[in-house]
């Protein structure tokens, strides 16, 4: 186990461990769908109450440990911007913010699966982490779930423009601060790599994953969707 304070690495216990808290979390979402259904006002209220903890457990550690820093504790990161997405869609039920955490939510598989500068489960960071990333990870499937939402063919263009938006706001704000949000600073991957061609290829790439992710999620609606109508049928 990692000391407290320090990052996890790659497939390391730890990260094994967040591995393992996203699957069992996951397995009780797809083997339990009818009841999920039929008890979603109750679900998404605990889910509801997750999320807001872990806002305040990592706003408040940022608060204690850090001295709220504007490079590291302001709510432009991606996952916390996919948190607060969450909750507005608990919330609210919109479709369009549903559309927004769903696209968004694809950043969050490539921090989880490929850990940068995250703490261990002995930091309260890391332990906001796990909670941010099992709730954004799998809101998409509950929306399907739980409020039969759906993405549509080219939703992913009207969430790529919020991208850009997003994007050209974290390189205001980086300069300053001194801050490394969306990872800017600090490259997870071509950290070597020039902004002139690194942002350039960050584009590109969001909207291959979007098109992908498009793919993906409307594939997975028709599965979910084929299981409730047999379901109803047995029933």
């Amino acid at each position: 186990m990692v000391a407290y304070g320090e990052y996890i690495s790659f497939l390391s216990l730890e990260h094994w461990l967040y591995i393992g808290c996203l699957v069992l979390v996951a397995y009780g979402l797809f083997n339990n769908k009818k009841w999920i259904r039929d008890h979603r006002d109750r679900v998404t209220l605990v889910i509801l109450i997750c999320s807001v903890a872990q806002q305040i457990l990592l706003y408040g550690s940022y608060f204690v440990i850090f001295d709220f820093s504007l490079a590291e504790s302001l709510p432009i990161h991606i996952s916390r911007i996919n948190s607060i997405l969450g909750i507005i869609f608990l919330l609210s039920k919109n479709r369009n913010v549903y559309n927004a955490l769903c696209y968004f939510g694809i950043f969050a598989w490539l921090s989880f699966l490929y850990p940068s500068r995250v703490y261990g489960i002995t930091h309260p960071i890391g332990i906001s982490f796990v909670v941010n990333h099992v709730i954004t990870l799998l809101m998409p499937y509950y929306g399907m779930i739980a409020y039969d939402m759906r993405i549509k063919t080219k939703d992913r263009l009207t969430v790529f423009y919020w991208f850009l938006v997003y994007l050209a706001v974290v390189m205001l704000v980086n300069p300053l601060v001194d801050g490394n949000y969306f990872y800017l600073k600090h490259k997870p991957v071509l950290a070597t790599m020039p902004d002139y061609l690194y942002i350039p290829l960050i584009i590109l790439f969001t909207y291959f994953l979007f098109t992908l992710a498009e793919l993906f999620y409307m594939k997975i609606e028709l599965k979910i969707k084929d299981i409730q109508e047999l379901e109803v049928s047995q029933t």
